[in-house]
């Protein structure tokens, strides 16, 4: 084993969850008078940072806007979002094959903490973690303080544990955390095919392929 604890991120490591996140997103600036935005490809940056610079970057949503969008979010996606998910092919395997070798699992994610703890447990994949992270009400914590709150409460070191994301914010949150990275590209962030570059210590195309990365 070349770690003893494996952090996983939630959205596009885990599970899809891009048709909840985008209606959900969309249906939120509606409410607030902006236009929805149908591009995919735009949409998906909302999935990786904080929710905050989300509505920024894909809507050019006004500050002053923000914290009322972040609150009409959370009950949309609550109330109906969360249910349009799936887990990805494969991933309740490579989690039971990886808890049969002896690695610890846990999960870090920029989700509101509560809601992810509801949704890996609606589908049947909470008992595999030690540990579920994620973001708090404020929703200013950042990936490396989510990978930080899990070592921490593990008690694992940095360079003894390896996070498991699809976007950069995910590869730049395990760097300032001083763990390793190894990233997905079934995901949203990383696009298909993507290169492996230096802060990758593997690249994953499926969810069978992480199990061999670790």
């Amino acid at each position: 084993m070349r770690y003893k604890l494996a952090i996983f991120d939630l959205d596009g490591t885990l599970m899809d969850t891009s048709e909840g996140i985008f209606a959900t997103a969309n249906k939120t600036v509606i409410q607030l008078g902006y236009e929805a935005v149908e591009d995919e490809a735009q949409l998906s940056k909302f999935i990786g940072p904080p929710i905050h610079q989300c509505f920024v970057a894909v809507y050019d949503l006004d500050p002053s806007l923000i914290e009322e969008a972040i609150d009409i979010y959370r009950v949309e996606y609550n109330r109906k979002g969360r249910d349009l998910a799936r887990p990805y092919e494969g991933i309740e395997e490579t989690l039971a094959d990886l808890k049969s070798r002896g690695y610890r699992l846990a999960v870090g994610t920029l989700k509101y903490e509560p809601l992810a703890r509801e949704m890996l447990g609606h589908f049947g994949l909470a008992h595999h973690f030690e540990t579920i992270k994620g973001s708090d009400d404020s929703s200013s914590l950042s990936k490396a303080d989510i990978v930080n709150a899990v070592l921490s409460e593990l008690g694992v070191a940095a360079k003894d544990a390896v996070l498991i994301g699809d976007t950069v914010h995910d590869e730049e949150g395990a760097r300032e955390s001083g763990v390793s990275f190894i990233a997905v590209d079934y995901g949203f962030g990383f696009p298909k095919g993507h290169p492996r570059d230096d802060g990758m210590v593997a690249l994953a195309r499926s969810t069978q392929e992480v199990r061999t990365a670790l």
